[in-house]
C-alpha cells in the first residue's frame, strides 16, 4: 500500500485523547456518561431528566463510537504491524477481541492471515499474477481492452468500470464489509481503500459514506459491550466501559433519549431473574404454542359463583362479580378469602402442583404429553397474567400525572411534591409485574429436584405477589378515598420484596 493511500487509515493512538489500553474496555473521555443528548424535544429532555443514572454504561450516538473503533485498529497496527486495512479485517473476523486475535495470531500469524484473506495485504501480491495482469489489457469480468486497472492485493486486476459496479452492488446489498475478491473462488478481502478507489467520483461519495456507516454498524453489533438502543426511531448506541461494569449494571441499560430500558446482552426488555439463554428457549416455546394456549386461555372468564362471563380490565387479581359481588381470585378462580396465611399462603396457587402426591404414576406417552403441557400452561397462565396487568399498569402510569394534579387539586395545602408518592407507586407496580412475570419463566426452567431453593423461591414470589396485589388496589382507588400514607408504606414495603427476590437469585440461592 502507498504512503498516499496509508493517510486515509492513519488511525493514530492519540487520537481524540483516546489511550491504548485492554480491549475489553470501551476508553471514553472523563465526561458525564448519561449527559442528555442536546437535541430533543421538552418531553424527551424531561423523561431523560427521571431515568435512572447508569454510572458504568453510557448512551452516545453511533458516531462517537468512531474514534474508539480507530483506536483498536491503531493498536493492532502498531502491536502487529500490519496496515490499518487489515487490521479492520482482522478485528472484524474476531468481534473486535484484540487480546482473541493476538492469542491466533502468536500461534500461527501465516494461517491466520489467509483464513481472514488479508494474507497478500500483509505480504504483497505474487510476483507472477502480477506480471500476467500488467501484460493482459483485458478486463476478466467485461471483456473489454482497457488501459487502467485496478489491481487487488492478490494481483487480481479489473476495469474501473467494473470495480464500481461491484462496489455499488455489495453496498447496497449490505455485504460491502464482508466482501472478496471479485476474481471467482479468491477470498482476499476488499477493504475501504479499494472501495475509496472505486467510487472515487464526487457523485459517489454518499455511497462511500453508507460504507463507512456499514463498517461502524458491524463495529456496535459483533461487540459484547455495545448495543443498538431498541426503542422505536431511535438511533442511540449503549456502552459498558467493561465486562465487570456490565455485569455490576445487571446487564440493564436504560436509553437518555428515549427512555427505553432494556438488556445489553440480548436486547429485550429487562428480564431478571431468568437469563437471556431461558428467555429465548421460552419465547420461541411460546410462539410454538401460543395458538394452543391462547385458544385454552380466554380472555374473558365464568364467575365461580354465578357463571356471568367476566373482562378483567384492571391489574389487581382480586376480583368481584358485579353481579353477584362474589370475591374471586383471577389466577386460580377460588374463593377470595381462602386466600389466606390459614390456607398455605396468599398465592399458593401461584405454585406447581405436579399431581405427584395424589399418586399419579402413569407413564404413558400421552400421559408424559399431557404433564408437560399442564406444567407449561401453569406457568404461562400466571407469565400471561402479569403481563396484561403490565400492560395496565404502564397505561395507568400515562394517565398519572393527570391524576396527581387532581390529587393536588383536592386539597389546598398540597405541593406538587406531595403527590409524587402516586408517580413513584405506579412507576414500581409496572416494574413489580415485569419481574413477576419473568420469575415463572425463571421457575419453569428451574431444576425441579432442588426442593428447598424452589420453595424458598416460592416464598419470594409469594410474598411479592401479595404485597403487589394490595398496592395495585391502594392505587386503583378513586382520588377521594385514596390515602397517601397507604400507598407510601406499600410502596416501600413493594420494593424491598421485589429486591429480595431478585438478590435471591443473584446470590445463587445459596441458602447457607
Amino acid at each position: 500500500m502507498s504512503e498516499a493511500d496509508d493517510d486515509e487509515y492513519d488511525y493514530s493512538s492519540e487520537e481524540d485523547g483516546y489511550q491504548i489500553d485492554d480491549e475489553s474496555n470501551m476508553d471514553w473521555k472523563a465526561e458525564n456518561p448519561n449527559a442528555a443528548p442536546t437535541k430533543h424535544s421538552k418531553h424527551s429532555m424531561s423523561a431523560a431528566c427521571m431515568t435512572p443514572v447508569k454510572s458504568g454504561i453510557r448512551i452516545m450516538s453511533a458516531d462517537d463510537l468512531r474514534p474508539e473503533m480507530h483506536r483498536r485498529i491503531a493498536d493492532v497496527c502498531e502491536v502487529l504491524g500490519v496496515s490499518a486495512s487489515a487490521a479492520g479485517v482482522l478485528l472484524r473476523q474476531y468481534n473486535w477481541s484484540k487480546e482473541a486475535l493476538l492469542e491466533d495470531y502468536m500461534g500461527d500469524a501465516e494461517k491466520i492471515l489467509k483464513q481472514n484473506g488479508v494474507y497478500y495485504r500483509c505480504n504483497g501480491p505474487p510476483v507472477k499474477k502480477v506480471a500476467a495482469a500488467a501484460a493482459d489489457d483485458t478486463c476478466p469480468i467485461c471483456y473489454d481492452e482497457t488501459d487502467v486497472k485496478l489491481a487487488m492485493p492478490c494481483g487480481h486486476a479489473f476495469c474501473l468500470d467494473c470495480w464500481k459496479n461491484f462496489c455499488v452492488n455489495a453496498i447496497n446489498e449490505g455485504s460491502c464489509v464482508s466482501a472478496t475478491c471479485p476474481q471467482a473462488e479468491c477470498t482476499e478481502a476488499v477493504t475501504e481503500e479499494e472501495m475509496s478507489k472505486a467510487l472515487g467520483d464526487e457523485n459517489d461519495l454518499p455511497l462511500l459514506a453508507k460504507y463507512r456507516e456499514f463498517q461502524l454498524r458491524s463495529f456496535v453489533e459483533s461487540n459484547v459491550l455495545t448495543r443498538w438502543c431498541p426503542g422505536v426511531g431511535c438511533d442511540r448506541v449503549a456502552c459498558a466501559m467493561s465486562t465487570a461494569v456490565l455485569e455490576s449494571e445487571g446487564h440493564v441499560a436504560t436509553c437518555n433519549a428515549c427512555t427505553t430500558s432494556f438488556c445489553l446482552l440480548c436486547g429485550e426488555e429487562p428480564h431478571a431473574p431468568v437469563n437471556c439463554k431461558n428467555l429465548a428457549l421460552w419465547n420461541e416455546k411460546c410462539r410454538n404454542e401460543s395458538e394452543t394456549a391462547n385458544w385454552i386461555i380466554a380472555n374473558t372468564k365464568s364467575c365461580p359463583n354465578c357463571v356471568s362471563r367476566i373482562e378483567k380490565n384492571q391489574g389487581c387479581n382480586h376480583m368481584t362479580c358485579q353481579k353477584c359481588k362474589f370475591e374471586f381470585c383471577w389466577i386460580c378462580m377460588g374463593n377470595w378469602k381462602n386466600h389466606g396465611s390459614n390456607t398455605g399462603g396468599y398465592y399458593k396457587c401461584s405454585r406447581y402442583d405436579d399431581g405427584t402426591e395424589e399418586g399419579g404414576n402413569d407413564q404413558s406417552d400421552s400421559a408424559k404429553a399431557k404433564k408437560e403441557l399442564d406444567r407449561y400452561l401453569h406457568f404461562y397462565r400466571r407469565f400471561h397474567a402479569h403481563q396484561e396487568a403490565e400492560k395496565f399498569a404502564s397505561k395507568q402510569l400515562k394517565e398519572t400525572e393527570q391524576k396527581m394534579v387532581q390529587l393536588q387539586e383536592s386539597s389546598e395545602d398540597a405541593t406538587w411534591s406531595d403527590v409524587e408518592f402516586l408517580r413513584t407507586a405506579n412507576e414500581l407496580l409496572v416494574e413489580c409485574r415485569r419481574v413477576l412475570k419473568y420469575t415463572y419463566v425463571f421457575g419453569y426452567y428451574f431444576d425441579t429436584g432442588i426442593t428447598m431453593q424452589r420453595d424458598r423461591f416460592e416464598h419470594h414470589q409469594e410474598m411479592l405477589e401479595r404485597f403487589t396485589e394490595n398496592l395495585s388496589e391502594l392505587s386503583e382507588k378513586p382520588i377521594a378515598k385514596m390515602d397517601r400514607k397507604d400507598v407510601v408504606n406499600q410502596t416501600r414495603v413493594v420494593e424491598r420484596f421485589m429486591k429480595n427476590i431478585l438478590k435471591y437469585v443473584e446470590d445463587g440461592m445459596d441458602e447457607t
